[in-house]
């Protein structure tokens, strides 16, 4: 019982400090531009870009675009001449949580992307945490990249995304493999990501 009311505390001071961090963002993105902020064209619907750069230190931009329900991210980097760049598509928009907070939705997403060699060769699919009990549709999903993947001599073919692949389903268990520490690393914000760690362990 003592336990389960440790729990139900600490949940609730995430919440609290998850709130509280949400807040300071808003107040700070009203005064000024953050270059990661997604603020739309009501007109165009597209937004600022989104840059950041990955494992291979190539420069990164993503834009998003959003017509009706259809929302569009494209992805472009460049690096020492060379670049490349990928689209994916969705309807974000039937996530509530995107809603309320459409720039996360797509942080998260590009903390995923900024870990890749190259980042238009990740997943087939990306449904950020925040919307992970939202129907698949919410999900933004592989349409096309440039330039086409080419396979190295000696390497084992890269894996392509030729048609949609929905998510398996829905859990948030851990990996055998991973740690409370490395899971709260991938999912929770760095000013919680202790107490997200403490949580997890209390409930394993």
């Amino acid at each position: 019982m003592r336990a389960t009311f440790q729990v139900a505390f600490l949940l609730a001071c995430c919440v609290w400090a998850i709130i509280a961090q949400t807040q300071s963002s808003n107040q700070g993105n009203s005064s000024h531009s953050n270059p990661g902020e997604i603020t739309g064209n009501d007109q165009t619907g597209k937004t600022e870009p989104i840059r950041f750069s990955n494992k291979a230190k190539d420069n990164c931009s993503m834009v998003v675009s959003s017509k009706g329900d259809l929302t569009k991210l494209r992805v472009s980097c460049k690096n020492k001449g060379k670049s490349y760049s990928c689209t994916y598509q969705g309807k974000p928009k039937l996530c509530r949580s995107y809603s309320n907070n459409p720039r996360h939705y797509f942080t998260q997403i590009m903390w995923e992307m900024r870990k890749l060699q190259n980042s238009c060769q990740g997943r087939c699919t990306y449904k950020p945490l925040m919307c992970r009990s939202a129907t698949d549709e919410a999900q933004m999903v592989f349409y096309s990249s440039w330039p086409k993947i080419q396979n190295q001599p000696g390497k084992a073919p890269t894996k392509e995304c030729s048609n949609p692949v929905k998510n398996p389903a829905k859990t948030t268990t851990q990996s055998p493999s991973e740690t409370p520490k490395s899971w709260a690393e991938r999912h929770c914000w760095a000013i919680v990501q202790d107490l997200c760690s403490y949580i997890i362990a209390l409930i394993q």
